[in-house]
This record gives structure tokens, C-alpha cells and sequence, in this order.
């Protein structure tokens, strides 16, 4: 795998203030980020931490999430609960 594509802009979790949903990306100052969906105006809300020891940029491995039984989205193993829906996990 190269890096050549790979991002230097940190990354951030981005949140639309009225609908609440949220998209994580490489921010740059002075470009506004809007939600492909709803066209709200995205919010950086927190810098994403990358996993330590490791080369990878990714918030959270692939290794460490679970598809929600409701929403289907994907959710962090180590949550009780679902983060979009609320669904206990199983």
C-alpha cells in the first residue's frame, strides 16, 4: 500500500448543527463543508485521534466495528449501545 494520496490536513469529526448528522474528513482552513444529503453547513466538533502504533490514518480499524442490527450503520465494538440508533448491542 502507498501513501502517495494520503492526506496531510488533519482529520476532524464534522456535525450539522440542525439535523445532527456527522461525516469525518481531512479539514483545510477556509473551505465550507456541507452535507451531501441535506446541504447543511458541516461543523468540525473534534480533531480525530489515529491509533497508536500503527500506519494507518484511520480513526478506528475495520477489526474493531460492528454493523448495527437496526440502522445498519457501522458502530465501535467496545460501545454498549448503538451511536445512531441507540440498540443495545447484542
Amino acid at each position: 500500500m502507498t501513501t502517495e494520496n494520503a492526506t496531510t490536513d488533519p482529520i476532524y469529526r464534522l456535525r450539522a448543527p440542525a439535523s445532527g448528522r456527522e461525516a469525518i474528513a481531512p479539514v483545510r482552513d477556509g473551505v465550507v463543508y456541507r452535507d451531501a444529503e441535506t446541504g447543511e453547513e458541516l461543523e468540525p466538533v473534534a480533531a480525530v485521534l489515529p491509533v497508536t502504533g500503527e500506519g494507518s490514518s484511520l480513526p478506528r480499524t475495520p477489526v474493531n466495528l460492528r454493523v448495527c442490527r437496526r440502522c445498519e450503520q457501522l458502530t465501535p465494538r467496545d460501545l454498549a449501545t448503538c451511536e445512531f440508533c441507540g440498540l443495545p448491542a447484542a
